[in-house]
């Protein structure tokens, strides 16, 4: 049985929600019976000890002039000690009625610092122990019409968890128990509930509350011991439930925490596999300056995309641990520009292929426009004449919009509505009006070709749902013109050492792992680690400009794939790497091609195997029975 005083009461004010226990509270006795009972004491002990504790006398002690001091609680009155009795076997009320005089009298809190804030600021200084810069009165008064019918509690295990900065803690309480805004249906509140900004974060609190909240939850997770972790999460998910059964949307989703309990897990697999057992996590930031600098950390040394950091002290010495939090690098975009802007300014695009001003491509697009008008004017002029009669053209107007820009299908409609509105109206004033690229471009008074030619290119798609065979044909030449000239740029990139040059300078500069090859940071998908381990797993090596080496232009792909090409453990490999996306901005009206780069969709599988060959069977791992690494699993 474990007896030392001090020890209990440093566990006790540990499973306090503010480090400060109250032997008044019947909630902090039952935590101190838990600790009694874990440190090996018998029922009749715990007993005698509780019931010893439940008896406090509030008192005023006198000075050195004879007067009597401020009011406090005593366990039991001593005149001996000077102490004058004010209230014998206080209740707990009239306990709280003496601290709100003190506050009251003060004209702020005289509450000490908590012993939980005292730990964090040895941690992390300040920037640790530092609340939101809303009160909780504050933003209960703020959040009142929109906070949940349930309410989240934060276990008192997380709340005093110093290596958690105190302020992400009641971010993450305020989140859970605040619905999202939703004017339609009347939930509104003093500001965006969507944004981080609304909670208290200040200039931390850039950027919408669903995914800080995300990457604050994996963080504060890892640095929880196991069943802390799991108590966490049970109330988490048992708020999300409760919030879904009265129709309350929140900005912590099922996903959300999903997530969270994945990001964790892999992390910790990922810290054992380096450090084994005996390393210990010592402090945890999110990607703020200050607390990369609070746990002695150079934030411009961070890596690329890193979320959240750790510290670890392992083997005498305390090193960091950065990670990227990523849901998938499916589709990740790595560059979305012209053809122009990426090769253009180099010099080495030829002239068949440049974009800027009149050139080639541009010119075959305007001379099928004008086939288009001459080959099927009688068509064109019959259609347009009668299409006002029939029921089925907004249906058909709606879905060639969608087809053609789902994005801005509003904007071509309004479009192609008012060049109709105006050819109506010439038609009145000749009978024999004939449509052809020149009236367009009289018509919607606006020169560029993109506007004049997207006319043509709606009214093309129109006619082809009409059954119009020269529609149909004119809109499959238009998109064929725009495949022929990607294929020549991606064949251009293949064979021109410079154009190469230029798109691995992409994949060097951009690409997600380059930062994990350079040991500035590691990627976790989900359950998935993405390590300089799991790199070598993959290529062979973990060398960046080895890998970059070994990247070859696939051409004839569909679409265009920049592949890895080597041997890996003797066996030759071809990995694709990135989709090579060379498409028009406009398909056969923009005149311009735009240059995309995305992370191949598969991908992402080779990763996932790789790292579930070398962490996936150390998830059962039993760390040591000892509170230390209790903590880090």
């Amino acid at each position: 049985m474990i007896t030392d005083i001090e020890k209990i009461l440093t566990e006790w004010a540990y499973r306090t929600s503010d480090g400060k226990p109250n032997p008044n509270s019947v909630a902090h006795q039952i935590l101190l019976e838990s600790v009694l009972k874990d440190f090996g004491w018998g029922m009749e002990e715990r007993g005698e000890l509780l019931n010893s504790l439940m008896e406090v006398d509030i008192v005023k002690k006198k000075q050195k002039d004879g007067s009597y001091g401020g009011a406090y609680t005593v366990q039991k009155h001593n005149p001996d000690r000077g102490q004058k009795l004010i209230t014998k076997n206080a209740s707990q009320a009239d306990v709280d009625r003496l601290d709100k005089k003190k506050e009251k009298d003060d004209g702020k809190s005289t509450e000490k610092q908590s012993s939980v804030d005292r730990e964090r600021e040895k941690i992390g200084g300040k920037v640790y122990s530092e609340p939101l810069e809303t009160d909780d009165g504050q933003f209960a008064e703020q959040n009142k019409n929109n906070k949940t019918t349930d309410t989240f509690e934060m276990p008192d295990s997380v709340k005093n968890n110093p290596k958690i900065p105190k302020k992400y803690t009641q971010f993450i309480e305020r989140v859970m128990n605040t619905r999202l805004t939703d004017k339609k249906k009347g939930f509104t509140a003093d500001g965006d509930t969507n944004l981080s900004s609304y909670y208290g974060m200040g200039k931390a609190g850039a950027g919408g509350a669903r995914a800080n909240a995300g990457e604050l939850l994996s963080m504060m997770a890892t640095c929880m011991r196991a069943k802390e972790r799991g108590e966490f999460f049970r109330n988490i998910d048992e708020h999300i439930q409760k919030a879904k059964a009265r129709g309350e949307a929140i900005n912590v989703t099922p996903a959300w925490s999903k997530a969270a309990k994945q990001n964790s897990s892999a992390i910790l697999r990922m810290m054992y596999d380096t450090y084994g057992p005996n390393y210990e996590i010592a402090g945890s930031a999110w990607d703020i300056p200050e607390e990369f600098e609070a746990l002695g950390q150079n934030y411009d040394e961070k890596g690329y995309s890193t979320d959240i950091m750790f510290t670890v002290k392992a083997d005498g010495k305390t090193v960091k641990e950065e990670i990227s939090l990523k849901q998938s690098l499916k589709g990740q975009r790595l560059l979305n520009k012209t053809i122009g802007s990426v090769f253009q300014d180099s010099g080495i695009l030829p002239k068949h292929l440049q974009q800027k001003g009149e050139n080639e491509y541009k010119n075959a697009q305007v001379k099928n426009v004008n086939s288009f008008y001459e080959q099927n004017s009688d068509n064109i002029t019959e259609f347009l004449n009668n299409v006002g009669d029939d029921e089925e053209f907004d249906n058909n107007l709606l879905k060639v919009a969608m087809d053609m820009d789902p994005r801005n299908k509003d904007k071509t409609i309004r479009e192609f509505e008012s060049f109709l509105k105006q050819y109506y109206e010439d038609l009145k004033d000749n009978p024999n009006l004939r449509l052809d690229r020149d009236y367009i471009k009289q018509n919607i008074k606006k020169g560029d070709k993109r506007a004049i030619d997207k006319i043509s290119m709606t009214l093309g798609r129109i006619l082809d749902e009409y059954g119009d065979p020269l529609g149909g044909e004119f809109v499959k030449q238009q998109k064929q013109l725009a495949k022929e000239q990607a294929k020549e740029v991606a064949e251009f990139i293949q064979k021109n050492d410079k154009a190469k040059g230029v798109v691995m300078d992409v994949i060097r500069d951009h690409f997600p792992l380059k930062s994990v090859s350079e040991g500035d940071e590691n990627i976790i998908l989900g359950e998935f680690v993405v390590s300089k381990k799991v790199m070598k797993g993959i290529f062979g090596t973990d060398d960046w400009n080895k890998i970059i080496e070994s990247l070859e232009v696939n051409a004839d792909a569909d679409p265009p794939m920049i592949e890895y090409r080597a041997k890996v453990k003797g066996t030759d490999r071809i990995i694709p790497i990135t989709e090579v996306g060379i498409r028009e901005d406009g398909e056969g009206y923009g005149g311009a091609h735009k240059f995309e780069m995305l992370v191949a969709p598969n991908f992402g599988k080779n990763v996932e195997s790789v790292s579930r060959d070398i962490y996936g069977d150390q998830e059962p791992i039993k760390f040591p029975n000892s509170p230390a690494a209790d903590f880090r699993r």
